[in-house]
């Protein structure tokens, strides 16, 4: 029986125990509340804000409200909050309770200590205003967000509603001054860190490492690619980096690797680490931030690989490798990028790299190229050259040799034809005691419809060598060093004091690095220029491959100043050398759009 009774008396205790653990929603001791809430939702109480999306210097509203209250004449109360985490910057106040103008106050200036973070105010009601049943908004504040979360944290502070100091009982007023009996309903705000939206990745650059017109026998051949990273978010809080490279042995080994340059500014010091595994063909590179520092974001060098051609074929044939990147598995990585906490962070797939290098040529050889440096020149057999544009003198040369050595004295025929297949020119040059020969020609630019030429144009040269004629072509593109394709606003129309947001895009088929200007300027309906003048950005072209246009785009934004025509507005994007006042000049024409200027403010 004793036994029964334990049995039941425990199990009471842990059905109480339970019961306590689950929490229990206590009824409110009064009807009448005073809430702070957020604004845009006004039956709850907590605000949430997320780093991949919300940012410091972005806002946020609650509003303070007397609830199911009966006979309300008067307010007082405090709000307050973490100081140095959020700011209130405005206060919105409910002077109509009692109809308009039936009110005295607001009897506190100034209300707002963001140092202290409080926030006090007072209003009451007057003659021939009477007391108020329902529910009424007081006060609806603005806050900024001043402090972000760190990796992983969560930032709170509780919006906690008070009576002011010195009273002791005063927040809801009735006509005779007595407290109106309420239950406190605080805010909270929460600012969570998650995870960013955007990943980085590795990349070999240059990506495609192409080689012609190279004897590895006769004089040696080095090239270098750089492993950068990019598109890193500061909330990753990157802090250290590791990969493989795999390369084929039989055509490269590696000369050097040096440590790039991505962490220094973020932080005191660095570790840098490599090891070569030459029979495996395999490259490993670690990389990484020591002691306290500042999030690393953007993209940057990692380190700098000289390679050493080491196998070249007889021409036709070429050698090749891939220069593959992968995440070192073998060591225990599962991804190329880590935090300051050693934790694992995805990663977008990596950009690889690829080398091959063209055969040597023995015999009767020809080679013709531009003025443009090797590999841009066309240099070697039946390579591209880089692009000319309007106006622009080419200078054709032709290497004759036999089993390498220069054939002096020799007459070389150039033939030149544009797109649709017109011989443009013919010349002769005789090759000098280096077995060069030389002939130049400017790209024709006609009267009518010069823009006909662009495309692809074609030199072929020719050698009579003993009795037997050699020959090798050459191509490359005539166009405009920058050619725009669009540009477009962020809206069709915008109000006066707004700040209009254009994109420009274009192309280019530079694949050597040029430095051009992009100038964009709004005209007016009535043809005046904006006051606020004109805006423009240094742009750094080049990089593409034949017959591949690269293609770019950048960003503008121009202030609507409140003196600019109302109605249709032109902007004009032009590329630029440099500013005519430094004698720079236009690339190609400009390219313009439309967009409408409202007669009001935005």
């Amino acid at each position: 029986m004793k036994m029964k009774t334990f049995s039941i008396l425990t199990l009471a205790v842990l059905l109480l125990s339970f019961m306590a653990a689950i929490p229990m929603k206590s009824a409110s001791a009064f009807d009448t509340k005073l809430a702070a809430r957020p604004i845009d939702d006004l039956l709850g109480t907590d605000i949430h804000k997320w780093s991949d999306v919300d940012h410091p210097g972005d806002t946020f509203e609650i509003s303070v409200r007397a609830e199911d209250v009966v006979g309300l004449f008067g307010w007082e109360f405090v709000l307050t909050w973490t100081p140095g985490m959020i700011n209130c910057t405005l206060e919105e106040l409910n002077f109509n309770i009692w109809g308009a103008g039936n009110f005295l106050g607001p009897w506190v200036s100034p209300s707002i200590d963001n140092v202290a973070g409080t926030y006090h105010q007072s209003l009451t009601g007057k003659a021939p205003g009477t007391p108020k049943d329902g529910t009424f908004w007081l006060a609806n504040l603005t806050f900024v967000i001043i402090q972000e979360p760190g990796y992983g944290e969560v930032l709170h502070t509780e919006l906690h509603l008070q009576k002011a100091a010195g009273f002791v009982a005063y927040c809801l007023l009735d006509s005779g001054s007595n407290e109106i009996p309420h239950d406190y309903i605080h805010g909270n705000y929460y600012y969570h860190w998650a995870p960013p939206t955007e990943y980085a990745y590795l990349e070999v650059d240059p990506e495609d490492n192409i080689f012609a017109g190279k004897n590895i026998y006769k004089t040696p051949f080095t090239f270098s690619v750089d492993i950068n990273v990019r598109d890193v978010d500061p909330g990753w809080r990157l802090s250290g980096i590791e990969f493989l490279l795999f390369y084929n042995t039989s055509v490269l080994d590696i000369l050097s690797v040096t440590e790039g340059t991505f962490f220094e500014p973020f932080c005191v010091a660095e570790f840098f680490f490599f090891e070569d595994f030459p029979t495996e063909g395999k490259l490993r590179v670690a990389y990484a931030m020591l002691g306290p520092g500042a999030a690393a974001f953007g993209d940057g060098l990692i380190c700098t690989i000289e390679f050493n051609a080491t196998l070249q074929h007889q021409f036709p044939d070429i050698v090749w490798s891939d220069l593959d990147l992968q995440v070192d598995v073998e060591n225990g990585m599962g991804s190329y990028f880590v935090n300051f906490l050693a934790d694992e962070i995805p990663y977008d797939p990596e950009v690889d790299g690829y080398y091959e290098l063209a055969g040597y040529v023995i015999g009767r050889v020809i080679d013709v190229y531009t003025q443009y440096p090797d590999p841009f020149g066309g240099q070697g057999p039946a390579q591209p050259s880089d692009m000319f544009w309007p106006q622009k003198e080419v200078h054709l040369f032709a290497l004759v040799t036999y089993n390498e050595w220069p054939v002096q004295q020799k007459p070389v025929s150039f033939e030149v034809r544009a797109p649709d297949g017109t011989i443009m020119t013919i010349l002769t040059g005789v090759t000098n005691e280096t077995g060069v020969a030389h002939v130049s020609f400017r790209m024709n630019w006609p009267c009518e419809n010069p823009e006909d030429l662009f495309g692809v144009w074609t030199v072929v040269a020719t050698v009579d060598i003993a009795c037997i004629v050699v020959n090798d072509t050459l191509q490359f593109h005539y166009d405009y060093l920058v050619h725009f394709t669009k540009v477009t606003t962020e809206f069709p129309e915008y109000g006066h004091c707004a700040y209009m947001n254009i994109i420009v895009e274009f192309t280019s088929h530079a694949q050597q690095e040029y430095w051009v200007i992009i100038a964009v300027t709004l005209h007016d309906e009535l043809n005046y220029p904006v006051i606020t003048g004109t805006v423009y950005a240094n742009v750094t072209i080049g990089g593409a491959v034949f017959c591949t246009p690269e293609e770019y785009d950048a960003d503008f934004t121009i202030h609507v100043d409140k003196s600019v025509a109302a109605g249709t507005a032109i902007i004009h994007v032009s590329a630029l050398t440099n500013f005519p006042f430094d004698l720079g000049t236009a690339l190609c024409p400009e390219i313009t759009t439309e967009v409408n200027i409202l007669a009001t403010w935005a």
